[in-house]
């Protein structure tokens, strides 16, 4: 077998590379077309329409005095008097998930604990309920999730918004230069949803009361509010300069 010297190599690899294609070479360096990248987001707060209590029962919290069947059948009868559908809207956390209340109550003779979970819709309802509760000294009530039921139809909207303001601003930024806008050839767009950390609703209530207290005498029942969920969505789009 014949072999080149190293020298001889090089030489043809150098005058193969001065006859690589220019539109090959084009494509590596510069884009097929020319466009313009511009970025905009759309954010919205939602006031949530799905709110959940976490509700602890212990027998030990009543000194022997009730058992966990007694404040249970107190709870059920206080929520029903508020209008609550108590089989479609409370569950109890069971070894790390939900179950409805109708199985769970075939055990809750063997159980001196158990945690509820109570699903309402509005705030106005969600004040009643509490007040309702505590007035029959079932007060461990935690705010432990609130929720926006057209999360995703709201993220569907706020994408298009967000894309008609990319769209203006390549619009304005191209019109700078005596040109015009053409068609998108690339869009990326992501949603986030900024959640707001539950908080206990007697936490923010005490803060309510010390305020309350330094202006007049008596204390009004302190108002409870849920604070709002804020979703945006970011798009990247590419559009064509014509």
């Amino acid at each position: 077998m014949k072999s080149f010297p190293l020298c001889a190599i090089a030489l043809l690899s150098m005058v193969a590379s001065l006859f690589v294609p220019a539109s090959l070479s084009a494509q590596n360096n510069l884009p097929a077309v020319p466009y313009i990248e511009v970025r905009a987001s759309a954010t919205r707060k939602v006031t949530p329409d799905e709110i959940y209590l976490k509700i602890t029962i212990k027998e030990s919290d009543y000194k022997g005095k009730k058992s966990l069947q007694d404040v249970q059948k107190t709870m059920v009868r206080v929520l029903e008097k508020e209008g609550i559908d108590v089989e479609e809207n409370l569950t109890v956390l069971s070894m790390g998930s939900s179950v409805k209340l109708k199985a769970f109550s075939s055990k809750v003779k063997s159980l001196t604990e158990a945690v509820y979970i109570l699903q309402l819709s509005d705030v106005a309802t969600m004040q009643n309920v509490i007040s309702a509760l505590e007035a029959q000294e079932i007060s461990n009530i935690v705010l432990a999730e609130t929720k926006y039921s057209r999360r995703d139809a709201l993220e569907n909207e706020l994408g298009v918004e967000a894309i008609k303001k990319a769209k203006q601003r390549a619009v304005e930024l191209v019109a700078a230069i005596g040109q015009e806008v053409g068609k998108a050839i690339y869009v990326n767009s992501w949603g986030m949803n900024e959640v707001v950390s539950p908080r206990n609703y007697k936490a923010m209530a005490a803060r309510g009361v010390v305020l309350e207290e330094a202006a007049v005498d008596a204390v009004p029942a302190p108002v409870l509010s849920i604070v709002e969920n804020e979703y945006s969505v970011d798009v990247n789009v590419r559009f064509e300069i014509k």
